[in-house]
């Protein structure tokens, strides 16, 4: 059969192993501290949820509400400048665009004529 043999331990060994169990029960204290931060920060995720689906709620509605303004605003016509009015005249009137555009050219020259005479008119009226 066999002897009872009692292992016998030292001071040293007593202390490393103290040592070593300190070292992992602090590691595992540490460990429980990121946990707790994780389920903590979890937690207030979860809680803004229910606010976070409102306000996206509310957000879709106003994105469908601006698509339907947009649907229902009726664009205003541009409106037309002096020259194509001019040249939408002279094609209606018979003439072709490069006539009309021709006749647009001359109408301007003439009017730019005016312009530069009135000032010397006004000056010869002391």
């Amino acid at each position: 059969m066999g002897k009872n043999v009692a292992k016998t331990v030292t001071e040293r060994l007593l202390k490393k192993e103290i040592g070593r169990l300190e070292k992992s029960v602090s590691q595992a204290l540490n460990l429980l501290k990121g946990i707790d931060k994780e389920v903590k920060s979890a937690s207030k995720a979860v809680n803004a949820l229910p606010g976070m689906q409102k306000q996206l709620a509310e957000l879709r509605k106003q994105v469908a509400e601006s698509a339907k303004a947009q649907k229902r605003a009726v664009k205003k016509p541009r409106k037309l400048t002096e020259m194509n009015i001019f040249v939408k005249e002279q094609i209606k009137s018979g003439k072709s665009f490069a006539e009309a555009i021709q006749a647009w050219k001359d109408y301007k020259a003439a009017k730019q004529a005016q312009r530069e005479a009135e000032p010397a008119e006004k000056s010869e009226q002391p």
